[in-house]
């Protein structure tokens, strides 16, 4: 009478060690890339609330002080720069009467600098002199 075996061969446990090794791997390998990604998005929200909280002061300044012009600043690891200008109008609009703000942010990621540009347009609030 022929005696069967119901235990695992040592071949078939080193091809399924195989085949899990190759599946480990393969899964470790995407941690690193879903790391620079969520980097790359942290970088990228920073940058948008950094260009909010300038804009947002920028709204709360009189208006004879928003000359036309360009500033930097540094936040951290960004560069701020606001440029203050008279955008072009249509015919018949006060061009005085609107001014265009950009915020640009830049920073360096991955040894590779990257730039956000926001551009928003204010209006005088107080009606023109007469």
């Amino acid at each position: 009478m022929a005696r069967r075996s119901h235990a695992f061969s040592l071949i078939e446990l080193l091809i399924a060690m195989a085949i899990l090794s190759v599946g480990l791997v393969g899964a470790i390998r995407v941690f690193p890339v879903g790391l620079r990604a969520s980097q790359r998005s942290e970088h990228r929200s920073r940058a948008a609330i950094l260009a909010q909280r300038a804009i947002e002061s920028l709204k709360l300044a009189p208006w004879d002080q928003l000359t036309p012009g360009e500033s930097t600043t540094e936040e951290g690891d960004f560069q701020v720069t606001t440029t203050i200008r008279q955008p072009d109008v249509e015919p018949g609009l006060a061009p005085t009467r609107l001014k265009a703000i950009e915020i640009t942010i830049q920073w360096t990621e991955e040894h590779r600098q990257r730039q956000m540009t926001f551009v928003t347009y204010l209006p005088a609030l107080e009606p023109p002199n007469s």
